[in-house]
């Protein structure tokens, strides 16, 4: 039986290659070779066993780098994505880059507008100040010219003073004349401040009675006042009695109306006729002026008619012809001397509008001036101010742009630092994924190697355990 059980047990153990052949084609008659073939089985079987732990072993190595190749797949595939990811934030960055340039040569651009208002305003503000020069150097021309003018002005009237004192002989006479003249004509003028004074009476009672009807009219709406009062309390008291009252109140009312008319209605009647006889009296008084300037008239007219008279007497009872050549020499001298001061008060009056008319223009002139330089002063102001504010705006937006350009230089250099970081750690995870992948590829060739070593193995003890089988079979048949 155990003979058996070993010739059984051979096909199954392994055998090395080298020499067996030899051995097992020998003739097994002998004891000796039966114990050698025993031997070299159980080699065999040791080998065979050894063999299959190994194939276990390297079977679970192979397992094990499967699932280390799979971890390493799955940690290209998260390494993709944060490729991915970064190129997004690259891209992200370009952009805000993009617009950021963008934002940049707009400010440029309205910084480049605002310098050119500027030189705007600031030509025009030198055009206004050539403007106010001229008006200045016109402004002493004119003062010059003026100046001018009013020494001429004074010389003439110094021409003109020294002129009318030759003549103030003559003028006294007349004022003499004059003053008697006065003297009737204050007397009409008494007379007329009697008719003033009857006529300031008048419109005194006129006023009065202005006042008593302005008084009246205030009676009467503090009348409907206090009724309108007792009205809304005698409603608050009692509606009733109020709704037969009213009826009464109201015809009362109306008669009271009615009478407060008339009476209005005289006074006015009475006014009118205040005013038709104040228009009588005025129109008595024009008569009478008139009526005594013509008394007056003729007075003077007979005056100078008996002073002809009495000349002509004088001359008859003289009865020279020399007195009254004298005397007409004499009214030729005196209408002469009429006809010059006349000359001369018109001349005077002459040159007193013109004087007149020349300081209103200068006036005007003036006032134009001050006009227009306020109003140049206040442009400038306007300008000077909207300069400051330009000044300010510009100075503002220039901070502004430069605490923006501050705030861009800072976001740009943290995002290049974020890049670059970035970069870096995309650059150690390719160089870890290089690596990853180097001894992954490394770890296959290695795994490729153990296999193809073991497949190796396996067939050639496939083949020698094939050779054994059968040799065997050959061999016992």
């Amino acid at each position: 039986m155990e003979k058996t059980m070993v010739r059984q047990a051979v096909p199954l153990q392994p055998m090395e290659v080298d020499g067996g052949a030899g051995i097992c084609l020998q003739p097994m008659e002998d004891p000796t070779l039966e114990q050698l073939n025993s031997k070299n089985i159980d080699t065999l079987m040791q080998r065979l066993s050894e063999n299959e732990t190994q194939n276990t072993n390297l079977r679970r190595k192979i397992l094990e780098k499967e699932k280390h190749v799979k971890e390493l797949s799955s940690t290209l595939q998260l390494e993709k994505v944060n490729v991915q990811k970064e190129d997004h934030l690259s891209r992200s960055v370009k952009a805000v880059q993009a617009h950021l340039q963008c934002q940049i040569q707009r400010k440029e651009v309205e910084n480049d507008e605002l310098k050119v208002k500027i030189q705007t305003l600031e030509k025009k503000i030198a055009e206004c100040k050539l403007q106010v020069g001229e008006y200045k150097h016109q402004m002493l021309a004119l003062r010059e010219t003026s100046e001018q003018k009013k020494t001429a002005l004074k010389k003439a009237i110094k021409s003109q003073k020294q002129r009318a004192e030759h003549f103030e002989a003559a003028v006294e006479n007349l004022t003499s004349r004059i003053r008697e003249r006065e003297v009737k004509l204050s007397e009409i003028l008494s007379a007329s401040d009697v008719w003033k004074n009857k006529h300031d009476t008048m419109v005194e009672g006129k006023t009065t009675l202005e006042i008593q009807t302005d008084h009246l009219r205030k009676q009467i709406t503090s009348l409907l006042a206090e009724l309108k009062r007792k009205e809304e309390w005698r409603r608050n008291s009692d509606e009733e009695i109020l709704g037969k009252l009213n009826s009464v109140n109201s015809e009362n009312e109306k008669i009271y109306l009615e009478n407060e008319k008339l009476k209005v209605q005289k006074l006015q009647t009475a006014v009118e006729e205040l005013k038709s006889r104040y228009e009588t009296v005025l129109n008595e008084n024009k008569r009478i002026t008139e009526s005594k300037c013509l008394e007056v008239d003729r007075v003077s007219s007979a005056r100078n008619e008996l002073s002809f008279s009495q000349e002509e007497d004088s001359v008859n009872s003289m009865g020279s012809h020399s007195s009254e050549e004298e005397n007409s020499k004499i009214q030729k001298k005196y209408e002469d001397l009429k006809w010059q001061l006349e000359k001369l008060e018109f001349r005077n009056e002459e040159l007193a509008c013109q004087l007149k008319k020349e300081d209103e223009s200068l006036q005007c002139s003036k006032l134009q001036l001050e006009e227009k330089i306020a109003e140049y002063n206040g442009l400038t102001r306007q300008l000077e101010f909207a300069l400051e504010e330009g000044r300010k705006m510009v100075a503002e937006e220039l901070e502004k742009m430069s605490h923006r350009e501050q705030a861009l230089q800072t976001k740009m250099l943290i995002l290049e630092t974020e890049v670059r970081e970035k970069q870096e750690e995309k650059e150690q995870l390719l160089c870890i994924f290089h690596r990853n992948e180097k001894h992954r590829e490394v770890c296959l060739k290695e795994l490729e190697n153990s296999l193809q070593k073991s497949e190796n193995k396996t067939q050639s003890i496939q083949n020698y355990v094939q050779f054994l089988k059968a040799s065997y079979v050959t061999m016992f048949g």
